[in-house]
């Protein structure tokens, strides 16, 4: 278990053999470590538990993507690793937290940078693999309402929601820096997510 530090990033590392299938895991806020990464990095433990390696894009990662332009003519060497560790992923999990009734707006931009892909001949976007949702925020309601955007944008990107998603209130909920949450359920919901996500997975076949 990673143990994190106020102003720490958790983001794109790899963990484990690279010889192993890999899961990609895009979330977080911009300001250090957030309760997002935090339940996200939980999520991620449960996959490497299942076998697989992961690449986590948090919020410091995601502040150094520029605001997607589709008619750039290059891209930026943080561009191209993110695009780069999606295309090779079995999976994804995606965490955001709520922001005005959706998803933050650094989450959004990562997920639009993935029109990069709308040409790729053997998988474009995230056709057919299978993607973790977590949704934090302060109370019940934007929760429901960001899981129900991430599922939109993941049917637009032509992937495949997997059946549970984590809902987290961090009103009641509180991480803390060892990789642990104050509600043991909260944390087994998480382990769920990276659960069906690990299941799901070998079904995938990723474009390399």
């Amino acid at each position: 278990m990673m143990t994190f530090e106020q102003g720490d990033t958790v983001a794109a590392t790899d963990s484990l053999s690279p010889s192993l299938p890999l899961v990609v895991g895009i979330g977080g806020t911009i300001g250090g470590v957030s309760s997002t990464e935090r339940a996200l990095r939980i999520a991620l433990d449960s996959v490497e538990r299942h076998g697989y390696r992961t690449q986590m894009f948090g919020g410091a990662d995601m502040a150094r993507l520029p605001l997607y332009d589709p008619k750039a003519t290059e891209r930026t060497e943080d561009e191209r690793a993110f695009v780069a560790a999606v295309r090779a992923a079995s999976a994804v999990i995606i965490a955001s937290p709520g922001y005005h009734g959706s998803i933050s707006g650094v989450v959004k931009n990562a997920l639009d940078l993935l029109e990069e892909t709308a040409r790729d001949p053997e998988r474009p976007y995230l056709a057919d693999m299978p993607v973790g949702l977590i949704a934090t925020a302060y109370g019940w309601q934007a929760t429901g309402s960001t899981i129900a955007a991430l599922r939109s944008i993941v049917h637009a990107l032509r992937g495949w929601p997997t059946p549970f998603a984590a809902a987290i209130n961090t009103q009641v909920t509180k991480f803390d820096a060892e990789g642990g949450a104050s509600d043991p359920a909260v944390i087994e919901q998480l382990r769920l997510v990276g659960r069906q996500v690990a299941r799901f997975a070998p079904l995938s076949e990723p474009a390399n």
